[in-house]
């Protein structure tokens, strides 16, 4: 950790140290309004993650930061008029519940998007800085936190003529009054606030949001101040695009604060659920599965425990250059420790770019891929094939199918299937075994797998003859089929699978080559393990 961003954080700390804390008996009500705007003037180029960073800004400060989801205000690529509507409702809030008068109120602002350092862009619309802390301001909170991480935000946070202080020199004011405002920055004057393709984010917010599910809580108190989460998300932003052509991206704040108290951003003492990461990994990344998304990342340390929702999840350790991964499912209340031998190594590798929020692509780096390591699926499933002998109607069929690997790769299937007329006295039946490959993709939890399969294929029928026994036909041949495979994971490892395919069929019957098109459908469970 460098020595400014010590001193920064320490001085933050003892701001925090002198207000954010109720007086003894008194409640605390906090709003948030979360902003986020792919969208600017037009100037620049549409951004890929704002309006994504906002929401998972927003879900982390109900399921940790003490916010009910009622007074969480969430504006994903909205018009300023949106942005002034929410301020005054905001205002009538907290005029409600400072009503009581043991009721102090907080409010926090963030915003992602384009800024051009005098004005944050919404859309078409522009919101002068200025403007914006006047109505802040207005609102009559106690306390108000505001996050912009956009281009050159650092500098629409400066006082109008003033000059640029040295970094992380804080005055404090001399009013002690228990109120004040506090402003937070993802870039300097001068700095363009990057995004990142791997982490789907921008760096710093991303890197604020770990911070506050616990990758920020170096004391153990289970508690992340504001102070912890900046000090990560600087040290973790400034090492992220230290390498970054265009320099190093730094945090910076300005505040007016006074009174008595800490702020605590986070709790972690009673989360939904939890997750503890091996230590003496070199990178650690958590991604969100059903949202598709990188939602915690920690750095080199020891062992760490983290907060996150009940849901399905992706892990991947990076340690000595090599990466392992595994996937894993979370419910309410439970408390989910990783160990080391649960990982598998992952090979593949993908480029990984990083863009200005400005616009223009500033670097690729080469990383392992956050993809979580290949499974094994059983599926075993039921449906209908249409029958060769007139009159029977359709087989009931079954299948049987395994597959090594949930990417691309070979595949291997069972089907069988009967099909019976007593009016008729006949009866038709059918197996066959099948080796193929299949392409793969997959979007969060649902999986989709087109290829081919041939093998192996015995065929019979019972049909009535002239004589009072039936006749029993049967042949042995070849089965060809293109495949496609739907399948949705619905909890842990256990999903929905629906199979279509198309076979054409050749059998030798009395000597004869006889080809069949008998196209299949059926639907059940997978497994995956």
């Amino acid at each position: 950790m460098s020595t400014a961003s010590v001193r920064g954080a320490a001085a933050l700390a003892l701001c925090f140290a002198l207000l954010g804390s109720t007086p003894s008996g008194a409640e605390s009500k906090r709003i948030a309004i979360v902003v986020g705007n792919n969208a600017g003037t037009g100037a620049m180029p549409p951004l890929r993650f704002a309006e994504s960073d906002a929401g998972k800004m927003a879900r982390v400060l109900v399921e940790l930061g003490d916010v009910a989801s009622d007074d969480v205000m969430l504006l994903q690529g909205r018009r300023v008029g949106d942005l002034e509507r929410a301020i005054a409702e905001a205002k009538e809030r907290v005029a409600f519940f400072e009503r009581s008068i043991d009721t102090r109120s907080v409010l926090l602002f963030y915003f992602s998007g384009h800024s051009d350092g005098e004005s944050i862009e919404m859309g078409n619309d522009k919101l002068a800085y200025a403007r914006l802390k006047a109505m802040l301001a207005g609102t009559g909170a106690d306390l108000r936190v505001a996050i912009v991480d956009a281009c050159k935000s650092g500098a629409g946070f400066r006082e109008k003529g003033g000059r640029p202080a040295e970094p992380f020199t804080i005055k404090l004011t001399d009013a002690l009054v228990a109120s004040g405002e506090a402003f937070i920055s993802s870039s300097a004057a001068d700095e363009a606030a990057l995004e990142s393709s791997e982490v789907m984010g921008s760096y710093f917010t991303h890197n604020l949001i770990s911070g506050l599910r616990g990758a920020a809580d170096v004391s153990g108190d289970k508690l992340v101040t504001l102070a912890e989460a900046y000090r990560y998300a600087y040290d973790r932003t400034v090492s992220a695009t230290s390498m970054m052509p265009v320099g190093a991206q730094h945090p910076s704040y300005d505040y007016k604060l006074s009174g008595q108290g800490e702020l605590v951003l986070a709790s972690l003492l009673r989360p939904s659920a939890s997750l503890v990461l091996p230590g003496g990994a070199e990178r650690t990344l958590v991604s969100d599965l059903t949202r598709d998304q990188v939602v915690v990342e920690l750095g080199a340390g020891p062992e760490r425990e983290i907060a996150l929702a009940p849901g399905m999840y992706g892990l991947r350790v990076i340690k000595g250059g090599q990466s392992f991964g595994t996937r894993f499912s979370l419910v309410d209340q439970a408390r989910r420790t990783v160990k080391w031998s649960e990982l598998t190594p992952l090979s593949s590798s993908t480029s990984i770019a990083a863009a200005a929020k400005g616009g223009g692509l500033e670097t690729q780096l080469r990383s392992p891929s956050p993809t979580s390591p290949s499974k094994s699926v059983f599926s075993l499933g039921f449906g209908v094939m249409p029958s060769v002998l007139t009159g029977v109607g359709v087989k009931v069929m079954g299948r049987a199918s395994f597959e090594p690997t949930d990417s691309s790769g070979f595949s291997f299937s069972l089907l069988a299937g009967t099909a019976q007329d007593t009016r008729l006295r006949a009866s038709e039946g059918t197996g066959q075994l099948r080796a193929g490959y299949r392409f793969a993709w997959q979007w969060s939890r649902v999986w989709l797998g087109v290829g081919a399969e041939a093998g192996p294929s015995l065929f019979w029928q019972y049909r009535p003859s002239a004589s009072a026994e039936s006749e029993l036909l049967a042949g042995l041949g070849a089965s060809v089929s293109p495949r496609a495979t739907l399948r949705v994971m619905v909890y842990g490892p256990l999903g929905l699978t629906l199979d279509a395919e198309s076979p054409f069929t050749f059998l030798s019957v009395e000597s004869k080559l006889q080809v069949y098109w008998l196209p299949t459908v059926t639907g059940g469970a997978a497994l995956s393990f």
